[in-house]
Parts: C-alpha cells; structure tokens; sequence
C-alpha cells in the first residue's frame, strides 16, 4: 500500500484520491493474506474462505440497506466503490487482529 501511494504521489494526484486508489488497489491482497494468515493460525482452510464469504455478503446486504435508505440517489457504482472500501478497512482490522492472535499462539507454543 505504501508502496501505492508514493507511485501515485508522485505521479501528481491529489493526496486524498491517491488514498482510495492505494486502497482500491490493497484489498485484494487483504483478502489473500487475512484468508492465509487465518488458515494458518486455525488449520481450517475451506472454513475460514465460507466465513469471509458469507461475512462480505452480509456487509455489502446491510450497507446496500442503508444506503438505500439515506441516500436520495442511489449509484450502484458509488455503492460498490463504498463497499470495496469499507472491505478494506474490516480487512486492514482484522489483519492486524490476526497478525496479534498469531505471535501470541506461537509464543505459547514454542514456550511449550
């Protein structure tokens, strides 16, 4: 991501267009590292990709809800790109969620 974002920086675009687009362009490694780290600490591979599945599906369900409900013109295209953002940040929080969980359990194994 940082890498993205000194690219795009000197590139010459704006500060905050060139924030969504280096998290436009993360989430999908998120999406393979969460699913990997997650797969490593519990040893459940198909389980942890139906869980991050089904849990996508429910988030874009209730924003679509929502913005349905409060926005007055509703974009599929600006529902999509507010979604695949909010991913981003459920993935950046449950990566470094993870990332804890994981030192902490291999700290306890070796200690074992």
């Amino acid at each position: 991501m940082f890498l993205i974002l000194v690219l795009f920086k000197r590139a010459g675009r704006a500060p905050i267009k060139v924030l969504g687009i280096a998290a436009d362009l993360t989430t999908p490694f998120l999406l393979l590292s969460v699913y990997l780290i997650a797969s490593t600490i519990t040893g459940i591979e198909t389980g942890v990709a139906y869980m991050m599945m089904t849990v996508a599906i429910f988030v874009t369900i209730v924003y679509t809800i929502y913005e349905r409900m409060n926005v007055k013109e509703f974009r599929i295209g600006r529902l999509l790109r507010k979604t695949w953002r909010l991913f981003f940040l459920l993935l950046v929080f449950v990566y470094i969620i993870l990332i804890i969980v994981g030192i902490v359990v291999r700290i306890v194994q070796y200690h074992q």
